[in-house]
């Protein structure tokens, strides 16, 4: 464990008990934090709190998901590498490390091996990692799309977990989309990738037309349940109108 906030909560309300625990918490190699020119390895103990005061803005995606992650106390001892660990579907680090098409660097005593975050997730709370392996950082590569959000849709909008997580990362050429990532979480059993609505908008004018058709592609792209914290027919929904929502504060730079 690291920051323990997701163990805590299963040890303190549905009393998990685990026969050993490992505080990697010491560690130093997964502290590491270093902005280099290709990418930004982020190591997997650093807690949310040290990150944000560390990037200070430099991931603007980053600095929008951070208020929206809990609360100050939790992000003193959370990190991306055990928001990642658990893979949890509705978890809010997910969906905007996909969108930054983000790698997960995994080390064992046979070596290290980097695994793009789309590969990470292999299924409800099941991950690439082999028996042994620990993730050892996150790298972000650079450079950044210039344009990114993300949107938390839940119950309240601080320290609540989401009904669906949504972060859009875009890159526009003359009002053309040359580039676009769109994470999503609380919509599938693991975190996802909207590649069929990407592949859609790719060489597209950004504008308003286009942006409604690509609302019906992603609305019938995943397939999500019903749970207490949402119909499957109001998380379609909110797909569709995240995606617009993010075209209307972006579409002045179409211009």
């Amino acid at each position: 464990m690291a920051g323990g906030t997701d163990l805590v909560v299963e040890v303190n309300q549905r009393f998990a008990r685990a026969e050993v625990l490992l505080d990697l918490s010491a560690l130093p190699e997964l502290q590491t934090l270093q902005w280099g020119p290709d990418y930004v390895e982020i190591g997997a103990g650093v807690s949310l709190s040290e990150l944000e005061r560390w990037l200070a803005g430099r991931i603007p995606l980053l600095s929008e998901w951070f208020p929206l992650f809990a609360s100050r106390l939790i992000r003193n001892r959370a990190t991306l590498g055990g928001n990642l660990g658990t893979a949890s579907p509705i978890g809010d680090g997910p969906p905007v490390l996909l969108a930054l098409e983000a790698e997960a660097v995994l080390v064992s005593a046979a070596g290290e091996r980097v695994v793009p975050l789309e590969r990470f997730f292999t299924g409800y709370r099941q991950t690439a990692l082999s028996p042994g392996e620990v993730i050892r950082a996150v790298r972000i590569p650079l450079p950044l799309a210039p344009q990114a959000r993300f949107y938390k849709v839940s119950k309240r909008r601080l320290d609540d977990i989401s009904t669906v997580a949504a972060a859009f990362a875009l890159r526009l050429e003359a009002g053309v989309v040359q580039h676009i990532r769109i994470g999503l979480g609380g919509v599938a059993a693991t975190p996802v990738r909207a590649y069929q609505t990407e592949a859609f908008l790719q060489g597209k004018p950004w504008d308003e037309r286009t942006v409604r058709a690509a609302a019906e592609v992603i609305r019938g792209e995943f397939r999500p349940i019903d749970d207490h914290r949402g119909s499957a027919a109001y998380r379609t929904a909110m797909l569709g109108n995240l995606l617009q929502k993010f075209h209307a504060e972006t579409a002045e730079v179409a211009v």
